[in-house]
């Protein structure tokens, strides 16, 4: 098999970027297709033509067959389903992060193997460092969770957030995120887990950080905690006292890696721990690649 052609959607936007990054020497996809709501640039990006979100029968002239989003939810809903109907489309908006869409590439990826056409969504981008390492402590009875995030400039975009709000400061609110991150939590680990979660926005360029406490209902002892992180491929393990740290360690694994560290037992049956996620990589245009190469059989669901 050639290599498929695909295309992005929001290409010049903050993911938009990283996905033409990601895409320029992918051994699977060929980039062959850049649309864009505003098309506030006419230069070549990445030697391509910049065309229309809305140009369906270019990308189908140019043969293909995968579209990688990075649009707002409102231009999503109104044009991802357009798309959908010849095209594979993966999707960051939360208009799509329903139970039959929504997919995590390490827990419910196979929901995606042998699709060609139709949306899937990326879970929300904080969701990662605070999935993964959730799904790992399952076997021990997760009662509650408890985090607070410290989430970067980048997960705003590049039009909602001015430097003049951020610098020198932390916003702690963020709207609907709290919300979200609750129920795509539920829908991708398919139990409810009651979740205390503050998020907070900081003057950090990539990397959210999370800081968790986790109430298990089975005793444990750090060693076993040690080994269930150690069992899931992209949870890196730091040993250091003051890590990770964004700066330092968001790129771990090449950007995909959840780094995990400060592990150490809280108050009665409670673990607490550090994580940290690239949130325009893994967060977002990593995932959605990996999540391509699930469908079309490249990369496999563990």
């Amino acid at each position: 098999m050639g290599k498929i052609n695909v295309g992005i959607l929001g290409a010049s936007g903050a993911i938009g970027e990283v996905y033409r990054s990601l895409l320029q020497s992918h051994p699977y996809f060929c980039l062959k297709f850049l649309g864009s709501a505003s098309k506030s640039t006419k230069e070549p990006l990445h030697g391509l033509e910049l065309f229309s979100v809305e140009d369906v029968e270019t990308a189908l002239n140019l043969g293909v067959k995968i579209l990688f989003s990075g649009l707002d939810n409102e231009t999503a809903k109104k044009l991802e389903p357009e798309w959908a109907k010849s095209c594979l489309v993966i999707s960051s908006s939360s208009a799509f992060r329903q139970k039959d869409r929504l997919i995590f590439p390490e827990i419910n990826g196979d929901k995606i193997v042998g699709k060609t056409k139709g949306i899937f969504a990326k879970t929300n981008c904080t969701l990662h460092p605070i999935a993964l390492p959730l799904k790992q402590l399952l076997s021990l009875g997760v009662l509650r969770v408890s985090a607070t995030t410290f989430q970067a400039i980048s997960g705003a975009g590049r039009q909602n957030l001015s430097a003049m709000d951020i610098f020198d400061n932390v916003i702690p609110y963020i709207q609907d995120e709290e919300t979200k991150i609750q129920e795509e939590l539920n829908i991708v680990l398919e139990q409810t887990i009651p979740l205390n979660i503050t998020c907070c926005r900081v003057p950090v360029l990539d990397g959210h950080l999370v800081v968790l406490d986790v109430e298990l209902e089975k005793f444990f002892d750090l060693k076993e905690i040690y080994r269930l992180f150690s069992l899931e491929p992209s949870i890196q393990i730091l040993t250091e006292v003051d890590r990770p740290q964004p700066r330092l360690d968001r790129n771990n694994g090449n950007g995909m890696s959840v780094s995990i560290g400060r592990i150490r037992k809280g108050e009665k049956n409670t673990l607490q721990f550090v994580a940290l996620a690239h949130n325009r990589i893994r967060g977002a245009a990593g995932t959605g690649i990996k999540l391509a190469e699930m469908a079309y059989g490249f990369t496999q669901p563990r």
